[in-house]
């Protein structure tokens, strides 16, 4: 039986991809043990992040932070710790 193993989401948002930051981002996160175990490169919907982050629907920021959001492309990872 395969037992379950820790997954973490990690998004670099769309100043850090247009700043050229995804590779010393994912550097850092390598660096502290994690995995990477998958990438996409997306410009993220506006249906997407409200669904993304529907637990701060009622948050004064919430319209900012998806309109920010869904400015640019943002680069989507799942990593998990090493073995």
């Amino acid at each position: 039986m395969a037992s379950k193993q820790e997954r973490t989401f990690i998004a670099i948002k769309p100043d850090g991809v247009q700043r050229g930051l995804t590779g010393e981002i994912i550097k850092r996160f390598e660096q502290k043990g994690f995995k990477l175990v998958g990438m996409k490169l997306l410009h993220a919907s506006e249906d997407l992040l409200k669904q993304h982050y529907s637990d701060l629907k009622d948050r004064p920021f919430f319209p900012g932070l998806v309109s920010y959001m869904s400015s640019g492309p943002v680069v989507a990872m799942e990593h998990h710790p090493w073995e």
